[in-house]
């Protein structure tokens, strides 16, 4: 099913087994991205994703198949025609009723896992390179008891910090601190090539531990 959210976007509601399938795995969504975007020969996303052709070829076939993918024109190239492709949609949602049991969980909990092993290699890697030289366990007036690492002698060219814990606070301020957090992602994701850039792995997030106190 195709909805038409306004001029300009359309959502296309899945629920077919393969679309389902494709789309709750992270390889096959990133092969479908350049064609989200814009139109794409074959060989243009290819490019875009840095991969070889007859490896985006398998998943063009599947996209198209599922219905995700069309053939938008043909350009001529060399005496053959060409095929364009674009998505069939500006978004793609997939209800949880419509995911395989065990599949919800397989790809929430899968995208996590590989992120967070993803950060903790990294932050072994910076503590490392820092020069540290172990944990300190210290009384925290409001934790009980804090537990981090020796500073070591910090390079200037190594920017890492890593804090986990829990917080008291209000629901204006839970609101509050989740815009903060939604706009430093907003303002700082996407691929932002540029002499001095470089990648960092950040994962931050807010939740309410259980019931509300008293």
């Amino acid at each position: 099913m195709t909805e038409v959210v306004s001029n300009q976007t359309t959502v296309k509601v899945v629920r077919d087994h393969l679309g389902v399938d494709l789309l709750l795995k992270l390889p096959s969504t990133r092969c479908l991205g350049p064609f989200m975007r814009a139109e794409h020969t074959l060989g243009s996303a290819a490019a875009e994703l840095e991969m070889p052709a007859s490896s985006l070829a398998y998943y063009v076939g599947r996209f198209v198949k599922a219905g995700l993918l069309q053939v938008t024109r043909e350009q001529a190239r060399a005496g053959k025609a060409i095929p364009v492709y674009r998505s069939t949609a500006d978004e793609f949602h997939v209800p949880f009723d419509a995911m395989p049991p065990g599949r919800r969980d397989e790809f929430l909990n899968g995208s996590r896992k590989l992120v967070l092993a993803e950060f903790t290699a990294a932050v072994d890697r910076a503590i490392t390179d820092e020069g540290g030289s172990g944990i300190r366990v210290l009384a925290d007036p409001v934790r009980g008891v804090q537990i981090d690492f020796i500073d070591g002698s910090r390079s200037p060219d190594i920017v890492a910090t890593e804090w986990w814990g829990k917080l008291t606070l209000t629901d204006d301020e839970a609101r509050r601190l989740s815009d903060e957090l939604e706009d430093i992602a907003r303002r700082y994701t996407g691929d932002r090539p540029g002499p001095g850039t470089r990648s960092y792995i950040a994962m931050f997030g807010l939740v309410p531990e259980g019931r509300r106190r008293r």
